[in-house]
């Protein structure tokens, strides 16, 4: 018998990782899971398919009170209508939509799953011991266990889908994922990629993640006062942008406490090599072995970003890097899932297996 699982995404899931969760979708078809996505979003929008022809849907997540079991309702109308009346389990993926799904699932009278890939995105997760975790690193599985029990929690790391790789030629593009929150830390990584005449690590260009906030305009200021803007390209889209970020030969990740993100997994399949601030909860980084890791005193030192960088270029991480990202691709990540799925429907008496 076919299960059908409804993943509700919420706007920054739908922005960052949408075609990630098509794929996926593609995956557990293959499993013999049917899967809805339900998109937050304006409902008039065209939905953009372009990855997988399975049943997507676009719906306001985050509502007022008073008009909470309407959307519902409307939900539920949309989901018999792409054929999807008869759910077996809610997947939310992302904070925003844990409410919606949570109402979502009582209604139905199904189980809840919710993916987190951050300890803010755990913190929103209710303590309610009929929700089950899957967390993107073991680190966090670790701390969901503690919230929620351990029986509930379980960890499978973030799908990644196969890109085609670019013709061959130089590795020599850095991508800088964001978004911005510790501007000391960014504007010490822009002064050590400026240090000297040359971007270090032989890199000849440079993709930076920037939004419309505040703090991302003090970063393009930074970026224009080191004279770094020939060297430059800002963009906002990763999820649009995989073949070509997939292609880089280092990302940056200034920030700590942010999700687990699949383009940077992606990044890494295809050779890149992470060089990261240390997050405790990032334990799918291995500092020395796939990617190179700062402190966070470290990390407010340009020399030591600069040293950073030519250490992931000379270091040899770059095999290291593609292999441990290799347990990300959807191949193998969509039968873990499918098992969680099938787990938690049938309500067999095994706890859910633990760890990678």
């Amino acid at each position: 018998m076919t299960l059908r699982a409804a993943f509700i995404l919420d706007a920054p899931r739908v922005h960052h990782e949408h075609a990630a969760f098509a794929r996926l979708a593609v995956g557990l078809a293959a499993e013999g899971i049917r899967t809805l996505l339900a998109l937050d979003g304006d409902p008039h929008h065209a939905i953009d398919d372009r990855d997988a022809p399975i049943p997507t849907i676009t719906l306001p997540i985050r509502l007022p009170l008073w008009v909470r079991e309407r959307a519902i309702e409307a939900t539920l109308d949309a989901f018999t209508e792409a054929g999807m009346d008869q759910l077996d389990v809610v997947v939310a993926a992302g904070t925003g939509g844990i409410g919606f799904a949570r109402r979502l699932a009582r209604r139905l009278e199904r189980p809840l799953v919710v993916e987190v890939r951050s300890r803010a995105e755990l913190r929103a997760v209710p303590r309610n011991s009929g929700i089950t975790v899957v967390a993107a690193t073991d680190g966090l599985r670790i701390l969901a266990a503690r919230r929620l029990g351990d029986e509930r929690c379980t960890h499978l790391p973030v799908p990644v889908p196969r890109t085609l790789p670019l013709p061959s030629g130089p590795r020599n593009l850095g991508v800088i994922l964001g978004p911005v929150a510790n501007v000391a830390t960014w504007t010490a990584m822009i002064d050590g990629l400026a240090g000297r005449d040359r971007l270090p690590g032989g890199l000849e260009h440079v993709a930076v993640e920037l939004g419309d906030q505040r703090s991302d305009a003090r970063i393009w200021s930074h970026l224009r006062q080191r004279e770094l803007l020939s060297n430059v390209t800002a963009f906002d889209d990763a999820d649009r942008l995989r073949a070509l970020l997939a292609d880089a030969a280092i990302v940056l990740l200034p920030e700590s406490g942010q999700p687990v993100r699949s383009i940077e997994r992606q990044a890494m399949y295809g050779g890149a090599v992470p060089v990261a601030v240390e997050d405790l909860d990032r334990t799918d980084l291995r500092p020395s072995t796939d990617a190179v890791v700062l402190s966070a005193t470290e990390a407010r030192q340009s020399g030591a970003w600069r040293t950073a960088i030519e250490q992931a270029r000379e270091g040899g991480f770059d095999e290291a890097s593609k292999a441990a990202a290799a347990d990300s691709l959807v191949s193998r990540v969509a039968p873990r899932w499918a098992k969680i799925l099938e787990t938690v429907v049938h309500g067999d008496a095994t706890p859910i297996e633990q760890g990678g």
